[in-house]
């Protein structure tokens, strides 16, 4: 199953399917601009080859994941002890534009999902940064940006259904290390890979 190939061996896993990652409807509702996610059960399913949903599910037990959530005008952040086992998932929505930043505190990696990048503070940041993930890390020089104007460009019909392009990237614990991982899709007449830089994985801590 792809969940568990993406827990056991990250970095092959991404580089064979693009996951499509975020909350399922009715999880993670809290509102603000400041808001914290949590544990989370994940929902895997496969949407074709080569494409996979993970939907964050909130609830009060069986929870081996965390989840922090996108905001487009603040900061959505999760606190996750440094001793969770390998194959744990910390997961986010999708990315574009946004940075991420992890700190480590008190026994914890906090991780922050900044919104379009311009709304994280250093005084919001809980402890020392260990780790940061910016937008030219998960679609360097604007690549899947381009690929999407140039298909929107030269489409010569739409059909129905979601026209958009989106970076996921999801952090994963192996080795005793946590890494992140990206993936990217564009939905244009179907759903198409975008490209990857030169590995999936874009650091680890």
């Amino acid at each position: 199953m792809s969940l568990n190939a993406l827990r056991s061996d990250p970095r092959n896993a991404c580089e064979r399917n693009a996951y499509i990652t975020g909350p399922k409807p009715g999880s993670f509702r809290n509102s603000g601009d400041f808001v914290r996610g949590g544990p989370c059960f994940i929902e895997a399913s496969q949407l074709e080859a080569g494409f996979v949903s993970l939907l964050a599910v909130e609830r009060n037990y069986n929870n081996k994941d965390f989840f922090y959530p996108w905001l487009q005008r603040g900061v959505g952040w999760v606190p996750v002890p440094k001793n969770v086992p390998d194959g744990t998932i910390v997961m986010t929505g999708g990315v574009n534009g946004c940075s991420i930043v992890v700190s480590e505190s008190a026994g914890h990696y906090n991780f922050y999902h900044d919104g379009d990048s311009k709304h994280l503070d250093r005084s919001m940041i809980d402890g020392k940064e260990v780790a940061r993930v910016k937008p030219n890390d998960y679609d360097p020089l604007g690549w899947g940006h381009m690929q999407f104007i140039n298909a929107l460009s030269k489409a010569r019909k739409m059909d129905e259904g979601a026209v958009d392009y989106g970076h996921f990237v999801v952090a994963v614990k192996k080795d005793g290390k946590f890494g992140f991982y990206s993936t990217g899709v564009m939905n244009l007449n179907g759903r198409s890979r975008l490209p990857l830089g030169v590995s999936t994985c874009i650091v680890t801590f």
